[in-house]
């Protein structure tokens, strides 16, 4: 029997006993394998959450980072239940269902067949987003490249704020571990480094978290780019952890600048990026992820400053041109990563990138999106970013799309 639906956000199922979370002290009562029930899950949770059976929130969406990471680590999640947290009872026995978002009554076998998929080589480049620095060696064989570090994660785990980790002039050095291990796993292929994109909630419970300001929508508050230009210092570390890198001849990594809203915030991280000692397009390549309709709308602008590559990013692109919440329950009926205003900013950024031989590359969720990623490449997008455990499906949805365009221009009529 269904006792609560909710958004699943992968293929995996757990069984296991309700553990409900409600303050800090019962994340460290967890003893793995319990389906974690919490009424909002933040990224500071992580490094508990990596040994649920299961993790069932009232809140959140499918591109939150809490439900992308745990995808990452093959723990089944459920999402958006509204109301998950009152009506599964402690202790009881549940079975979480990732894919469909239905969460049963008791113990129920699902079927287990997993597809094997061979191997395409499509003409579009296939990366990888990476959280968990860990895992890139097991995915580097199948990947073009990363579309995206994500380093958040490894600075979430350590428990401390980074400002906290930049005072005890520590906050380069994790950084710095961290790439290594994805530059050595996928070199030559390149890897392209994204600066902090924390939300202020996500830092609050991390020791020196108190530091943050409340807001009631952190995912249109200070975060991305903004933030770190803010404190300067932080960014500099960041910078810094990557010259330590080229310093020890790695010369696969690239930086991207997240949620630009202007060419100047953009401008500004150049600046300080040679304070650091890095010069850019010259040490390295160098881009911004476009995810905002401002950054969107002035594209003209930051071609004409410079950039290797572009990413987009779908997901907090659709909620600022949509005024959505993407983490919302209430509005999730509004929250379309497809609505046509989205769609053709993209296509105009695509458009004009592709006239200035500016790489593109879509990440986040979308990615993963077999629909979306479709017409993407058929919008001539140069590479698709997407989860680790899609690689192989998405680079058969690339190669049957190309294909399926050269025999429509070949076509007879």
């Amino acid at each position: 029997m269904i006792i609560v639906r909710g958004i699943g956000t992968g293929p995996y199922v757990g069984v296991g006993r309700v553990k409900k979370i409600w303050n800090d002290e019962d994340l460290l009562d967890l003893k793995g394998g319990e389906i974690i029930v919490v009424s909002r899950a933040s990224r500071d949770m992580l490094s508990y959450l990596h040994q649920a059976g299961g993790v069932v929130t009232d809140y959140g969406g499918l591109t939150s980072h809490v439900a992308i990471v745990l995808r990452e680590m093959k723990v089944p999640c459920i999402v958006g239940t509204g109301n998950g947290s009152m009506k599964l009872k402690e202790g009881t026995t549940v079975t979480v269902d990732g894919k469909t978002g239905n969460i049963y009554e008791g113990f129920i076998e699902m079927d287990g067949k997993t597809d094997f998929l061979e191997v395409h080589y499509p003409a579009t480049k296939i990366k990888v987003n990476l959280n968990i620095p860990e895992i890139a060696w097991k995915v580097a064989p199948w990947a073009d490249g990363v579309g995206s570090i994500r380093i958040e994660n490894s600075i979430i785990r350590t428990g401390k704020h980074p400002q906290v980790l930049l005072e005890e002039g520590i906050l380069n050095k994790v950084i710095s571990d961290a790439v290594r291990l994805i530059a050595d796993a996928f070199h030559p292929k390149p890897v392209w480094f994204r600066t902090f994109d924390i939300a202020t909630d996500e830092l609050k419970r991390l020791k020196g978290g108190n530091i943050e300001p409340d807001e009631h929508n952190p995912l249109l508050g200070l975060r991305g780019i903004h933030k770190d230009l803010k404190n300067q210092e932080i960014l500099k570390a960041e910078f810094e952890a990557i010259s330590i890198l080229l310093d020890e001849g790695y010369d696969n990594l690239g930086v991207k600048v997240p949620l630009v809203r202007d060419v100047c915030e953009y401008q500004e991280a150049k600046k300080i990026m040679r304070e650091s000692g890095i010069r850019p397009y010259r040490d390295l390549p160098v881009g911004a992820s476009i995810e905002t309709p401002s950054a969107a709308l002035t594209m003209d602008d930051f071609i004409k400053e410079g950039v290797d590559f572009v990413t987009l990013g779908m997901s907090d692109l659709a909620m600022c041109s949509l005024a959505v919440d993407r983490r919302g329950v209430k509005v999730a009926k509004h929250f379309n990563l497809t609505h046509k205003s989205v769609l053709k900013m993209l296509q105009m950024v695509i458009e004009k990138c592709n006239h200035n031989n500016v790489e593109t590359c879509i990440c986040g969720h979308a990615g993963s999106d077999p629909a979306i990623v479709r017409w993407l490449v058929e919008n001539s997008i140069s590479s698709v970013s997407t989860n680790p455990d899609q690689i192989l499906k998405i680079r058969k949805v690339v190669s049957i799309a190309e294909k399926t365009m050269i025999k429509g221009e070949f076509k007879v009529t």
